[in-house]
């Protein structure tokens, strides 16, 4: 049997009315059709006064009502919220419709020949329109974070409640008594819709004063209820709206207000995740396994910056716009995101649809998932944290759940189990990082945010309400179906106070720190966009505080720039001060250089195992194969063993993950502490083997007698797992590093790359056939391959480049580039087809042929698969 919705009035009774002795009569008088105030049916209502009006007898309800929300949660508070916005709304209307109809209102009577067709035909009375259909039907909204008190009062529910005054008058109509009155209908649905909004405004931030949800959602939207309204309503509450707690402390006190549930047991599971949760708020807000010598980073609670947002609500007409920046443009940008994410979470909706949260590389999106599992009031909210990058992709989202449990409990813990413990409560999963999943399991993932929203279907018809947060990088969401009526959210950039704001902590933190450069906000805005980026504000600040370090040039910089810039000098430093051996000065050179290959290539090794993390074992084997198995000769820097671990584990942007240390079955994995590092040192190598390449390739070319025919086996081998349009960083790192590069050496790497390209399909691999990131696979391997050189082409051509300029000599041109297209379609994932076909579009230019580009912004891409003449 279905239940009865609390947006509905029937609902909406049912609920309210659980303890109240004359529910049977009130659902009898609905169900035959009158519930108008005086207009009742007396032996379906014999119980109530002939003169007792519906709208008292709702407010009636609403009193016991309040007095279970006090030690409600979860899903009984969600429904009795409803319920009593539904009450508040029909209550004002029953309200307004007795004030502007005046004393006519009392003398209206049912006739006897009217009573006679009721108890025959229950709601069949009135044949102008069906009220009673209208008023059981209608859905009433509550106010919610994307639609503020006064939005939803306006746009969904004056309308509805327009709509049901009309149908009441209509059905005044049909009664004889009406038509004796001679009341005049037409001036009457105006009058009645200006009356309810003032008994609906004054119920409902009367119900604010005892439902903090009521206040919260009063409190948002572009026109808020006024300052002195809130102030009326909710002094206390008024005071935290007004209060600014560090590290969205205010979202914690929004949310507990209200409340005095008992704290979980110690031991219990609630406990344990609570616990874990609230920990990262006194962990640095760069979390390394190797912190920077000499600096104090300032505590999660201390330097985390609320950014700002903008929302949006899903639709299949938004579903592509979602991940273009253009469109975003459009959409007004929001403060206060944690007095937003207080209305939302607090939100029956929350437990509907997944909100999801998208920002760029850096934008901060795991942090926020940290501090809103650190924030949610444990007596409230169960909190269960999941990052996507460490679970099995392929795995169902109940599995990834577990998964995640255990491995932040180190013990086998079930989901019912955890919903059990939080039986009154909402629970909360995090699931952090659909990009990395999507990049992992090389599909579109289109379903997994349905999955999702199915995941939140059946929890709540099990009486365990889940809301579900999914995070993602923006240019990437396109490839994931986001439900309709889903919120979503894109972080922004910091403002000029944020970063000031951050400066502030960052300088507090390390000011007994010895010969401490401090920074200002001046230093790291000359920067421009750069500075207003949580992660590489962080990078400004950690290179700025090194002595030896030099100033920064100033004005805008690329991003490749800083990051070029940043990681010479952070690997400067691991390998130059290392006091107990210091490099000779003549060797310091190759050890710099030989360091920033094995970064790149665990860079690799990651992008190609389609994996944001690799293991020891695997970089170990990548290692031996690219750098043989033999010491390093150069100075004794290091044994082969441990060699990968040596390569990255020094470094802050590197973090080690243990398991089973102490065991002989001891394992480490590696990851950077977020993906750019790695996409930036892949664009970096990839231009440095290519050119590198030409190099070789032009000394042949003018003394084949004395050099050997260039070997490609390094690119063959790096650029024939992935194409790098998988990952949209990689592609705009190197395409800055390519601008930087001067006219003639670009068109010597163009060159080079067409060149590669003609013998590209002539082998599969290489020299280094040992390097198997992937099961080997000559098809895929030969179309990655391709694709990348294509793109590179692309890149160092800079204005667009002809087909026909790339294919070999002597073919005929459509039929290569057909068969090269056809080889990316058979031989790449959907995924990676997906990549490429959002990065390459095909212009028509002034040749034969179109011409090959890099795709911007919103335009229509052509099928790459077919050359468009002239």
């Amino acid at each position: 049997m279905a239940i009865a919705s609390p947006l509905r009035y029937s609902g909406a009774l049912t609920l309210l009315g659980a303890r109240t002795p004359g529910l049977d009569a009130v659902e009898r008088a609905a169900g035959a059709g009158i519930l108008l105030g005086a207009v009742v049916y007396p032996p379906a209502l014999g119980w109530i006064d002939g003169k007792q009006e519906a709208g008292r007898l709702l407010r009636d309800l609403l009193g016991p009502a309040l007095e279970r929300l006090r030690g409600t949660y979860g899903r009984g508070r969600h429904e009795l919220i409803t319920a009593a916005h539904t009450t508040i709304v029909l209550a004002g209307l029953f309200d307004a419709l007795r004030e502007v109809v005046g004393p006519a209102y009392e003398s209206l009577r049912v006739s006897d020949q009217e009573k006679l067709q009721l108890a025959q035909e229950p709601g069949k009375i009135v044949t102008q329109a069906n009220w009673i259909d209208r008023l059981a039907g209608a859905d009433i909204p509550l106010p919610s974070p994307t639609l503020g008190f006064e939005e939803n009062l306006s746009s969904r529910l004056a309308p509805r409640m327009a709509d049901l005054t009309a149908a009441a008058v209509a059905f005044f109509e049909g009664l004889s008594a009406w038509n004796r009155l001679g009341v005049d209908s037409a001036g009457i649905i105006a009058e009645c819709t200006t009356r309810w909004r003032v008994h609906y405004r004054d119920a409902y931030l009367r119900l604010g004063a005892d439902v903090p949800e009521f206040f919260v959602w009063a409190s948002l939207g572009e026109h808020a209820a006024t300052r002195e309204e809130l102030r009326r309503a909710n002094a206390r509450l008024l005071e935290l709206l007004d209060h600014t707690a560090p590290a969205m402390g205010r979202m914690h006190d929004l949310l507990a207000a209200g409340g005095s549930a008992e704290r979980p047991g110690r031991a219990s599971v609630r406990s344990k995740l609570a616990r874990a949760a609230a920990a990262v708020l006194d962990q640095p807000l760069l979390r390394s396994s190797v912190l920077p010598a000499g600096l104090t980073f300032p505590t999660v609670a201390e330097g985390f910056v609320t950014p700002r947002f903008r929302s949006a609500v899903a639709s299949a007409t938004a579903g592509v716009a979602l991940s273009q920046e253009e469109w975003w443009a459009e959409r007004p940008v929001h403060e206060q995101l944690d007095q937003f994410l207080a209305g939302y979470l607090a939100h029956p909706d929350a437990a509907r649809r997944p909100l999801v949260v998208l920002g760029h590389p850096g934008a901060g999106k795991s942090l926020l998932t940290e501090i809103l599992a650190a924030r949610l009031p444990v007596e409230k909210y169960t909190v269960t944290p999941v990052q996507l990058r460490r679970v099995n992709a392929d795995d169902r989202l109940l599995s990834q759940v577990e998964t995640a449990l255990r491995d932040l409990l180190k013990e086998q813990v079930s989901w019912g189990r955890v919903a059990d413990e939080s039986a009154e409560l909402t629970r909360v999963v995090l699931l952090d990082g659909l990009d990395e999943l999507i990049q992992a399991t090389g599909t579109t993932q289109s379903a997994y945010l349905t999955e999702a929203a199915r995941f939140q279907e059946e929890e709540w018809a099990l009486g365990r309400p889940v809301a579900v947060v999914v995070t993602s990088r923006t240019i990437v969401v396109d490839r994931a179906r986001v439900p309709d009526g889903s919120l979503v959210l894109k972080l922004e950039d910091f403002t000029d106070a944020q970063i000031q704001a951050w400066i502030t902590a960052w300088n507090r933190a390390n000011a007994g720190t010895p010969g401490f450069r401090r920074l200002s906000a001046r230093n790291v805005l000359r920067h421009g966009d750069l500075a207003r980026q949580p992660l590489l504000l962080t990078l400004l600040a950690i290179y700025h505080a090194d002595p030896s370090a030099a100033r920064l040039a100033g004005g805008a910089m690329s991003p490749a720039t800083l990051y070029r810039t940043l990681l010479d000098a952070f690997i400067q430093r691991q390998v130059a001060d290392k006091p107990d051996r210091p490099p000779e000065p003549e060797l310091l050179p190759r050890m710099l250089g030989e360091l920033r290959r094995r970064l790149s290539i665990a860079a690799f090794g990651m992008f190609n195992r389609q994996r944001q993390h690799i293991s020891e074992a695997d970089l170990e084997r990548d290692l031996d194969v690219f750098l043989g198995r033999r010491a390093d000769p150069a100075g004794g820097f290091e044994t082969p063993v441990g060699r990968a671990h040596r390569t990255v584990a020094g470094f802050f942007f590197v973090h080690v993950s243990r398991m089973n240390e102490h065991t002989e079955n001891a394992q480490r994995t590696y990851e950077f502490l977020h993906a750019t590092f790695g996409e930036f040192l892949i664009a970096e190598r990839t231009l440095m083997m290519l050119d590198g390449h030409a190099r070789k390739l032009a000394e042949y070319r003018d003394d084949p007698s004395s050099h050997e025919p260039p070997d490609d086996s390094l690119l063959r081998a790096l650029l024939s797992y992935q194409p790098l349009t998988s990952r949209r960083a990689i592609v705009e790192f190197a395409a800055e590093l390519v601008d930087q590069l001067p006219g003639q050496r670009r068109r010597e790497l163009l060159e080079t790359a067409n060149a590669l390209l003609g013998t590209a399909r002539s082998r599969a691999y290489g020299r280094y056939r040992q390097y198997e990131p992937a099961p080997p696979d000559v098809v895929a391997v030969c179309a990655a391959y391709t694709a990348n050189l294509v793109l590179l082409a692309v890149l160092l051509d800079g204005e667009g480049v002809t087909p026909a300029r790339m294919a070999p000599p002597g073919t005929e041109v459509s039929t290569w580039w057909l068969s090269l297209t056809r080889l990316w379609q058979a031989g790449l994932t959907d995924e990676a087809w997906t990549g490429i076909t959002n990065t390459l579009v095909l212009r028509r230019g002034h040749t034969a042929y179109s011409i090959l580009d890099l795709a911007r912004g919103t335009e229509a891409v052509t099928t790459l698969t077919v050359l468009l003449p002239d």
